[in-house]
């Protein structure tokens, strides 16, 4: 078990990863029309307001983590420069999602808040942004989103990869896809999570706390979810299966895992609430053709929760390599 990174960098990566899918979704409701189908879309508020704060958030408890980061602030800008590092490419990707994703968010509250907007404009300590009311609302705020989403993937798959970098020294964090596949499962993995925590915050959690169940608006929310939650399925089986044919400290790792140390977390706290529960609530949606708001809560909450015990059980139960 590795003891360098805790629940300090587990909340970070979390956060990044749940930003990224939750601005991801805002962006595929903006592009593909759901945003402008009703007055009041939760969705694409949430979607677009919350993700540069979360970000942001998390790129604190990384610096604060970091101990020259506490102790010498002014060391941090020296990340800019290495470009053969990848934590390098990661505060570049940071630095720019979050003022991208700022201005996205706020373009979105304007939208949704039309007299928020008559509101600024007629302040005159802000003549000065005059200028940006004469932008056409829409078309930028999609320009952000479009943006926005580019960056979101970065994000969300870089995390993933900045855990598999530290490979060969925890080959358990560097783990093929397949064993005949070199190719790290990792960013994969987090990108799937990244998107179905998104979509629980900001449809599941957000949507039907404020309008009621959504599969009545998006009708092939459950089947998106099923899918979602199908691939993640798939990916995390791919992991442990191919970390434990690698042998070494990568089985032992996916042994602590399924059925040793960690078991109660992987069973009870991530695959139960984050995939099980949400399954079977969604399939239980399709065929009777609705949900109710507590099993719609119920699941966004568990894909949340899910998805930051995922990222802590892999930080954890990284174990080095002999030596």
């Amino acid at each position: 078990m590795q003891t360098a990174w805790g629940w300090l960098v587990a909340i970070y990566l979390f956060l990044g990863g749940l930003g990224a899918g939750a601005l991801l979704i805002a962006a595929a409701f903006e592009f593909y029309g759901k945003r402008y189908q009703y007055e009041f879309c939760p969705t694409t508020l949430v979607g677009a307001t919350v993700p540069g704060p979360l970000i942001g958030l998390g790129s604190i408890l990384l610096i604060l983590d970091l101990g020259a980061g506490r102790r010498e602030p002014w060391r941090i800008f020296y990340m800019y420069t290495n470009f053969s590092s990848v934590m390098t490419w990661g505060v570049w990707l940071l630095t720019l999602f979050i003022p991208i994703s700022l201005v996205y968010g706020f373009l979105e509250f304007l939208d949704a808040f039309p007299t928020a907007r008559q509101w600024l404009k007629g302040r005159r300590w802000l003549r000065w942004t005059a200028f940006l009311w004469n932008l056409p609302l829409r078309r930028t705020k999609r320009i952000f989103a479009g943006i926005g989403a580019v960056l979101a993937i970065g994000i969300a798959t870089y995390t993933g990869i900045l855990l598999s970098v530290v490979g060969p020294a925890i080959p358990f964090w560097s783990t093929w896809v397949l064993p005949f596949l070199p190719i790290p499962i990792m960013p994969i993995l987090f990108l799937v999570s990244a998107i179905s925590t998104g979509l629980g915050l900001t449809v599941d959690l957000a949507a039907t706390l404020a309008i009621g169940p959504m599969e009545q608006r998006l009708k092939s929310l459950p089947w998106i979810h099923m899918a979602l939650i199908g691939a993640e399925t798939l990916l995390l089986g791919m992991f442990l299966i191919t970390a434990l044919m690698a042998g070494g400290s990568a089985a032992q790792s996916a042994q602590e895992i399924i059925a040793g140390t960690y078991a109660i977390v992987f069973w009870v706290l991530i695959i139960l609430p984050g995939f099980i529960f949400p399954f079977v609530v969604h399939a239980y949606a399709i065929g009777l053709g609705r949900h109710s708001p507590i099993s719609g809560v119920g699941s966004g909450l568990g894909i949340v929760i899910s998805g930051l015990f995922l990222r802590y059980l892999i930080l954890i139960s990284g174990i080095p390599a002999a030596l």
